[in-house]
C-alpha cells in the first residue's frame, strides 16, 4: 500500500500551479524574512513567518504568521484553527488539482481582502464557500 507521503509526491503534476506559486512564496520569504520556522503537520510543511498577513496554503506548503499553534501549552485557539483551516485548503488542493487556484485560491484571497477592509468579525468569514469546506476537511483529517 502506498502511504500519504508517496501519494503527495505522485500528485506533483496534478498540483503543479500551487506548488510553483508556493515555492515562489518561500523563495521570496527567505530573502525578506530570515528566521522563519518550519514544522511538519501531517503531510504538509508549515512555515511560520513573523509578520505574514494571515495564512496561505499552496499544495503541501502552508505559510502562517503564528507559531503558538505548535507550542504544547499554548491556549491560542485562533492559531490552532488557522493550522487546521489551512490544512483543509491543502486537502482541497489535492482533490482539485489545477482547478484549485481558480475555484478556491482566488475566491478565498479576494474574500479575505474584502473582509479585512470591511473589518467584519472573523467568525463569519468561515461560514461560506470555500472557507467552510476547508474547515470541515481540516477537522475531518485531524
Amino acid at each position: 500500500m502506498i502511504n500519504k507521503y508517496w501519494i503527495r509526491k505522485l500528485f506533483i503534476l496534478w498540483e503543479l500551479p500551487q506548488l510553483v506559486l508556493g515555492l515562489f512564496f518561500l523563495l521570496f520569504i527567505s530573502f525578506k524574512k530570515p528566521g522563519s520556522r518550519k514544522l511538519r503537520y501531517k503531510d504538509a510543511d508549515i512555515y511560520f513567518v513573523e509578520g505574514f498577513p494571515g495564512g496561505i496554503s499552496l499544495s503541501g506548503i502552508i505559510i502562517l504568521n503564528k507559531i503558538e499553534a505548535f507550542i504544547p501549552d499554548s491556549n491560542s485557539i485562533k492559531s490552532r484553527h488557522s493550522v487546521i483551516h489551512e490544512y483543509g485548503h491543502s486537502i482541497q488542493s489535492l482533490w482539485l488539482g489545477w482547478l484549485y487556484l481558480p475555484l478556491v485560491g482566488l475566491p478565498s484571497l479576494i474574500r479575505s481582502i474584502f473582509w479585512r477592509k470591511s473589518k467584519r468579525e472573523s467568525r463569519y468569514y468561515y461560514e461560506r464557500f470555500p472557507e467552510h469546506w476547508a474547515d470541515a476537511l481540516g477537522k475531518r483529517y485531524i
